[in-house]
């Protein structure tokens, strides 16, 4: 155990710098933040295994838009002892907006308020405002059950006279006292490209004190799914000639260089680390959800409630058509026919970018054992071959 324990403190300086293979270097892309560091780890006091009973419990998950981290969000969101947030770190992005912030103000916000929200603190008055404001919104009623319940609001959401207009204004002490006494487990979904840095690490610095005890969530999709669902929603667009794809180009490369950064990034953490960080695949959830929730839930220290098996099987063998008001938009609505939604880019995805995403996130398919096409039609109209293994390289760099 000494031995572990002296590892874990000491070896925190593995941390591995992403080597672009040279088919990257066809576009230009802005380089991204370095990752290699680790002197922040260095500092720790204690590993993080080793922290005390009355340690704020959180767990964070990450991925990129459209890899189905509001699914996975809403597993947790359906559970009475988390708090839920969904996307906090939209409210830094629209403070740094309003007040005109640059980068470097953005990213000191952001880790601000991440520790903050591992404290169930909630102290800035404008990122308070901002969270009052999206939460309420009335397009939002579902994406956070723990803010639209008592002892926020009056009646339970599933209540015929539950209205947010009821619920209470949103003070640092009603909104802190109702995280921190009434919930377990504070969880948060949040979107890569809106974390500092576009890295993990940022998150595990936050939770380097000693009263905040973190886990991670790390969920990946494939690209070549993740990709065209990015561009029809408006995350990004062509660039350039038609049919040239260079806006898939751009977004391809950057979103798989970061995916490869961050899977690299925990390859090299120690142990005591890693033990903190479970990789997801969107696939096994679309194809094996209850088995993912049951796995999930016991790396968050949750029991599985028959309440939340139930809605997950239904809300997994739905239509799309089965959403309605009060799931909210068509981006925050989980209802969708699972294996459909694993597969559906197979048949709407044109061939010619599918070979682009495949050229330019060829190591993270590899990784995350995705099978290229190679530009066959015929594997991709085969309904009976699978394009993803149970068994892959990176499953092996984590302990969960």
């Amino acid at each position: 155990m000494w031995l572990i324990l002296v590892l874990c403190l000491s070896g925190v300086y593995l941390f591995g710098v992403l080597t672009k293979s040279s088919e990257f270097n066809e576009i230009h892309v802005q380089q991204q933040q370095p990752i290699a560091t680790g002197q922040e780890f260095a500092e720790h006091k204690e590993p993080l295994a080793d922290k005390g009973r009355t340690a704020r419990k959180n767990l964070i998950i990450v991925s990129h838009g459209r890899s189905g981290s509001t699914l996975t969000g809403d597993i947790f969101n359906h559970h009475p002892s988390v708090f839920y947030m969904y996307e906090p770190l939209q409210t830094p992005k629209r403070v740094q907006k309003n007040k005109m912030m640059n980068d470097s103000g953005y990213s000191n916000l952001a880790k601000e308020f991440l520790t903050g929200l591992f404290r169930c603190k909630f102290d800035n008055p404008d990122l308070l405002h901002d969270i009052e404001r999206y939460y309420r919104k009335p397009e939002h009623p579902r994406i956070s059950r723990s803010i639209g319940s008592p002892p926020l609001c009056p009646h339970q959401m599933t209540d015929p006279k539950w209205n947010p207009r009821h619920c209470l204004p949103m003070t640092n002490e009603v909104l802190g006292s109702a995280c921190k006494d009434t919930y377990n487990l504070t969880v948060l979904k949040i979107l890569m490209w809106r974390i500092p840095e576009n890295s993990i690490e940022t998150i595990l610095n936050a939770c380097s004190a000693p009263d905040i005890d973190c886990k991670v969530i790390f969920l990946v999709r494939d690209p070549r799914a993740m990709v065209p669902s990015s561009r029809k929603i408006g995350f990004f667009g062509e660039q350039g000639p038609p049919k040239e794809y260079l806006g898939t180009r751009l977004y391809s490369q950057q979103r798989c260089a970061q995916t490869e950064a961050n899977m690299e990034l925990v390859r090299s953490l120690p142990d005591c680390f890693r033990d903190r960080i479970k990789l997801l695949r969107y696939e096994d959830l679309a194809t094996k959800p209850l088995k993912v929730l049951a796995n999930i839930y016991e790396f968050a220290g949750l029991p599985v409630l028959e309440s939340v098996r139930t809605w997950l099987h239904k809300t997994t063998h739905l239509s799309r058509s089965a959403c309605n008001r009060l799931d909210g938009g068509s981006v925050t609505c989980t209802k969708d026919d699972a294996w459909a939604a694993a597969n559906r880019w197979r048949w709407t995805a044109h061939l010619q970018e599918i070979n682009v995403i495949e050229r330019y996130c060829g190591r993270v398919l590899r990784l995350m054992g995705y099978r290229p096409v190679n530009g066959s039609t015929e594997l991709l109209a085969n309904r009976n071959i699978a394009l993803f293994s149970d068994d892959y390289e990176a499953k092996h760099w984590f302990l969960h």
